[in-house]
């Protein structure tokens, strides 16, 4: 079997949210680096990650993965849109359609959520300590042993929140408690 036969079908399997708390950004970081290894070798899917960092004075610092920002969307849709205006309308059609184009390109960005929930996201923002970081995944395909064995490299971060069975959740912790099952000690 080919790895291409392997690997996660990321229309049909189920999502599941996966929010691992840290005490620095570097280390949530260090963890995605893993996580997206972890998808290389076929072991989940990566939908979207979401990086929410609290500083100690309280101040959050989000980074999302997947959705599109208004600015980077209201620019290339006002590219486009000049360069369709332009071959339709001439110079005129150039500033319409950019700035019609541009407009619609941030609203849909704005109004478009196609990974983590942005009420998800605020959520966590506001249960994320200060000097602190968590790294949240919307994950699929989740192979549960090798997902164990690489989370114990985190000891000491702490798994928040999980839709993930309530089994595996528990299997999860352990690993980040630096726990492994018996038959691996």
């Amino acid at each position: 079997m080919s790895r291409e036969d392997a690997k996660p079908d990321a229309t049909s399997e189920p999502r599941s949210l996966l929010v691992i708390a840290f005490d620095s950004p570097l280390k949530s970081r260090e963890a995605f680096i893993a996580f997206q290894r972890l998808a290389i070798d076929q072991v989940l899917g990566i939908h979207d990650a979401v990086f929410i960092e609290k500083n100690a004075a309280g101040e959050t610092s989000v980074t999302e993965t997947v959705d599109p920002q208004p600015i980077a969307s209201a620019t290339s849709g006002g590219l486009w849109g000049a360069l369709l205006g332009t071959l339709i309308a001439g110079p005129v059609g150039t500033l319409v359609g950019a700035a019609a184009s541009a407009g619609l390109g941030a609203l849909a960005a704005k109004l478009i959520d196609i990974g983590i929930p942005d009420a998800t996201v605020k959520e966590l923002e506001e249960v994320t300590p200060a000097g602190s970081s968590a790294l949240a995944l919307l994950v699929s395909g989740v192979k549960e042993d090798a997902l164990e064995r690489e989370l114990t490299r985190f000891s000491g971060a702490k798994l928040v929140r999980s839709d993930l069975t309530p089994f595996t959740v528990q299997r999860l912790r352990n690993a980040l408690a630096g726990e492994l099952p018996d038959d691996e000690a």
